[in-house]
């Protein structure tokens, strides 16, 4: 009996875990985006930047970076960025994404562990 209730609490862990991680990236895409948008710059030196702009974060998505920056043994973790074309009243500009790596959740279960200790039932 004691068994079965400590594989009982496992696989609930393991369901959890999955369900945390199916939630948060749910939720990524249902909140607000870390956007900006980048306009071509006029030049005054030759190593002056071709365009300039804003990026506004989103505390959920410099929460994520940070997470897997200390996640990471180094000093740098690695980021998505993307870039639409757009115009509008002032010309032409790039609207910019920034977003987290995406990092998908491993499913770990031991070979001990039944198809039924997955899904927190008991075996029958």
């Amino acid at each position: 009996m004691t068994m079965r209730k400590h594989r009982k609490n496992r696989g609930s862990t393991i369901k959890k875990k999955w369900l945390e991680s199916r939630v948060s990236v749910e939720d990524q895409n249902k909140k607000k985006k870390s956007l900006g948008a980048l306009r071509k710059h006029q030049k005054t030196k030759p190593n002056s930047p071709d365009a300039t702009g804003k990026l506004y974060f989103q505390r959920h998505t410099l929460a994520e970076i940070c997470r897997q920056l200390d996640d990471v043994a180094g000093d740098e973790v690695s980021c998505n960025i993307a870039a639409w074309r757009n115009n509008d009243q002032r010309g032409p500009y790039l609207t910019v994404e920034v977003s987290p790596q995406f990092v998908a959740y491993e499913r770990r279960l031991s070979n001990s562990e039944s198809f039924y200790d997955m899904f927190n039932e008991e075996d029958e």
